[in-house]
């Protein structure tokens, strides 16, 4: 391939936000005993103003009121302590997800400028001066592949320069929040900091309840009435509109409304809820809001004030400091798990979600065209980017989010990415996904057409709408290649292994829902052929995959099959003489749901679709195959841990060549894509660490193994499991990958075996060749020290090279060599397993070998029947 002499690397910050994280909970924990509330600090402490009486759990009477205000400035500087670790960690984490996505950004370009590289020119190290544009006098005419490397070249230093300036931009940023926060820190935790605290999210109405009278101050006579409420709005809509310049008294009404969203937040996460009086505060405020600009059920009403404060002479800072906590109140307002819903929001807001989509008759509703319709969504989207992160949507709001801004992907996702300012772009778009995708009950509804949790009273549509949408999502060409669209696929790999029983359950019910959708035949069909163009080296795709464009829900897919891998794995062919149809139910037990080989063909397939998820495939496949095959060598059970690995190779096998077949009627060319993502199968070996655990726990609890199998084993890492770069080749490499295996498991398990070699010139050949690396109490060990008399112990240990590519005698008649010694060695040694039996190794491998074989083959004969 080609290589554009171009590197960007943005730099890096040797703080973890993790570590931040957990140091701010220490302290919150360190402060729940300083209270003496261990039990409920979180419950009470941030969500609402309390005596301080009422938030120390000790008995305090007798104590002097210096001994008491003691107390309070220890508990005051614990909490602010907290407050700015979390900050902080905030500061960090936004960092490094912003860094993340710059990489993203440039190995997505690089790699899509050098596959565009003329074919006459791949293998060249493009630069800015190879290979040269002398075409025609000054007009570039006949510089032909020449110019177009020059333009490649050209165009990803464009996208460079970019990006060079956004990680500037980040670092700086960085290095700003630092500086504040030490001298935050040094200040301690003064008024005047603690409003920042709070204007950031980091905290509530803890300092308040703390030492009134030190923070007083910041909520001087403040009282959440419906009457405050309509004075708070007249007074700041004054501000955003610009008819009055932003002072003091603006960042106290602001620092209130800030705090509503904190509270909000601290709600959320303590199942607690609003005050019947915060509610009502909020409500009128946004009534108040809206009035203006919305009379006799008409108007853009809230929906004006994006447009209002960018016209108000605002900074930007201001500006989305004030649309964030906008913001923050609607979402808060929305959810009725704290005391709101979906009815308690504006009218006008409501009609902008809801779009032409959902309840087009409501009552007061206007049919809007495509100007209409594009100024809500960008008023919409310009609410929802500067919300707090970790604040959710009610079901309702986050349910006909995902629905109206699906529906609209689906009917005008084109015309977005040729916009002229009239419809939003593809970012403010995300926005929206972005806030809905935060209910994970909302995600549920999509995937699976099933209400989860579902808030009464409110219009969802029906089920054409729900399939439309979730289409239009996927197939989207995102402007960041489906990362943010992927927090509606995320969770479902990443719950389903959950300690919490009822959040397992919920996204193993909603897998099985997701599987049953993407696989109905027209939807399906829809996923694969999306219209969207994509240009590969010399190859245009005009109606690529969803997974080929969007690499980030690709990426997202294969989490998923890693997460359900046992079940794509294990489920059956046949059902007696007819085969297995549709998708089973999740079985919480064992996290297991029975599927059709049609099925898991068609999720193959859209794996396929992408090089680099497709290589990630491959290498949980052979992970897969390790950990089974260590599984096998300490239980005996050939049927259970060899049919799956079998079954998963014909199957992806399967995808690969439904992705070639469809790429090729594309073209009307013969496309080779086990060729093709060989590459990345090589690059892709480095992160198998990553799935051992993810594959070991589907395999540990599918099997209902014990918490001291060699599988958990493997989790943990005392059993090794390393990269084998799979390929893509026939059943002499099967048998040769289950033979080395053995020897792995030997060397690792028990290789006292070993000493049951007949010739220790079979050991030497593995050695000399590069399979196997041999240790003496830390010496290395040559082949010329294995003589007859050489003893495998405790003071011995052995490493095995699982990768044949990388043996030195790894051809020809060097490789038959090898070959041999590892078939001689598992016929002399024998293996014990924990059913009692014990056979030769050579015995074990033929077993394993057989089944394996027998699996493939009944897979890949129903695929090739239903060919015919």
């Amino acid at each position: 391939m080609a290589t554009i002499a171009l590197v960007f690397f943005p730099r890096d910050f040797y703080g973890r936000s993790a570590d931040m994280y957990d140091c701010a909970s220490d302290l919150e924990i360190l402060n729940a005993r300083v209270l003496g509330r261990a039990d409920d600090l979180g419950g009470s402490f941030d969500s609402a103003s309390h005596q301080f009486t009422d938030l120390i759990a000790w008995n305090i009477q007798g104590h002097s009121e210096e001994d008491i205000q003691k107390w309070r400035d220890a508990a005051v500087s614990v909490s602010y302590a907290s407050s700015v670790a979390e900050m902080w960690a905030d500061t960090v984490k936004a960092f490094d997800d912003e860094r993340e996505a710059q990489l993203s950004t440039w190995q997505t370009s690089k790699g899509e400028k050098e596959g565009a590289v003329p074919s006459k020119y791949q293998g060249d190290r493009i630069t800015e001066s190879h290979p040269q544009a002398d075409g025609f006098l000054w007009t570039d005419w006949g510089a032909g592949d020449e110019k177009r490397c020059r333009d490649l070249y050209d165009e990803l230093s464009t996208v460079r320069e970019g990006l060079i300036e956004r990680e500037r931009t980040n670092w700086n940023t960085l290095q700003e929040t630092a500086e504040e926060v030490r001298t935050m820190l040094e200040q301690g935790p003064t008024p005047e900091n603690v409003s920042k605290l709070i204007e950031a999210g980091n905290a509530g109405w803890g300092f308040l309840s703390l030492d009134p009278s030190r923070y007083s101050g910041l909520l001087e006579d403040v009282e959440l009435t419906p009457e405050n409420a309509e004075v708070y709005a007249d007074e700041l809509s004054a501000y955003w509109s610009g008819d009055k310049p932003l002072d003091d008294r603006y960042h106290e009404l602001m620092l209130v409304m800030a705090m509503m969203g904190s509270n909000a937040r601290g709600h959320q996460q303590n199942g607690t809820q609003f005050e019947s009086e915060e509610v009502e505060f909020l409500e009128e405020f946004y009534r108040q809001l809206e009035e203006p600009y919305y009379r006799d059920g008409a108007g853009a009403g809230l929906m004006a004030y994006p447009d209002l404060m960018a016209e108000s002479g605002m900074s930007d800072e201001e500006r989305e400091q004030a649309l964030g906590t906008l913001g923050d109140g609607l979402l808060a307002l929305s959810d009725p798990r704290i005391g709101g819903g979906y009815d308690n929001l504006p009218q006008s807001f409501r009609h902008a979600v809801e779009g032409p989509w959902i309840n087009p008759d409501a009552e007061g509703k206007i049919s809007a065209g495509p100007a209409g319709m594009g100024m809500d969504m960008k008023a919409l989207s310009a609410f929802m980017e500067h919300t707090d992160e970790n604040l959710e949507a009610g079901y309702g709001l986050s349910t006909n989010l995902h629905l109206s801004t699906g529906a609209f992907l689906d009917a005008w996702g084109g015309e977005v990415h040729d916009s002229d300012g009239v419809l939003p772009d593809s970012e403010q778009v995300s926005h929206m996904v972005d806030v809905a995708s935060r209910n994970k009950d909302s995600n549920y509804y999509i995937l699976t057409g099933e209400h989860l949790n579902e808030e009464p009273g409110v219009p969802y549509g029906d089920e054409d709408l729900r399939k439309q949408a979730l289409e239009g999502t996927l197939t989207f060409e995102w402007h960041d290649d489906g990362h943010t669209a992927r927090q509606l696929t995320d969770w479902l790999a990443e719950d389903v292994h959950s300690e919490d029983p009822e959040v397992s359950e919920r996204a193993g019910d909603a897998f099985t829902g997701f599987m049953e959708t993407i696989t109905d035949p027209e939807m399906h069909d829809a996923l694969i052929n999306t219209g969207v163009s994509v240009t590969e080296g010399d190859n245009e795709y005009t109606d690529a995959s969803f997974t080929h464009f969007n690499g980030a829900l690709a990426d997202s897919l294969v989490e998923i099959f890693d997460a359900h891998i046992y079940s794509f794995a294990d489920s059956d062919i046949f059902d007696g003489k007819e085969p297995v149809t549709g998708i089973g139910d999740f079985d919480p037990e064992t996290n297991f749901v029975r599927m059709g080989p049609e099925e898991r063909a068609m999720y193959m397939q859209l794996l396929s679709g992408n090089d680099e998820s497709a290589g990630r495939v491959a290498n949980s496949i052979d992970i897969y195959q390790q950990i089974e095959s260590a599984a096998y060598f300490e239980h005996g059970q050939d049927e259970e841990s060899a049919r799956g690995p079998g079954q998963l190779q014909a199957l992806f096998e399967e995808g690969l060549k439904r992705d070639s077949a469809d790429r090729s009627t594309n073209l009307d060319e013969e496309i080779d894509r086990q060729t093709e993502i060989a590459d990345f199968v090589v690059s892709e070996a480095a992160n198998l660490s990553e799935k051992i655990p993810v594959i070991g726990q589907g395999i540990s609890k599918g099997m209902g193994l014990a918490t001291d199998d060699i599988v958990n084993a493997i989790i943990d890492g005392e059993y090794d499991v390393s990269p084998r770069h799979p390929t893509f080749t026939g059943a002499e490499y099967i048998e040769r990958n289950y033979r080395v295996e053995g020897l792995d498991y030997l060397a690792q398990y028990s290789p006292e075996n070993l000493n049951s070699v007949v010739r220790p010139d079979d050991i030497q050949t593995l050695v000399e060749g590069g399979a196997l690396t041999i240790e003496r109490d830390g010496e290395p060990v040559t082949a010329e020290d294995l003589d007859d008399d050489f003893v495998f112990d405790d003071s011995v240990t052995l490493n095995v090279e699982k990768n044949p590519a990388e043996w030195t005698d790894n051809q020809d008649s060097a490789l038959n060599g090898m070959d041999t010694a590892i078939s001689n060695i598992m016929d002399d040694v024998e293996i014990t397993t924990t059913d009692g039996r014990t056979h030769t190794g050579d015995k074990r491998v033929q077993d394993i070998v057989g089944q394996y074989e027998n699996a493939y083959n009944d897979t890949r004969g129903y695929f090739d029947d239903q060919g015919e």
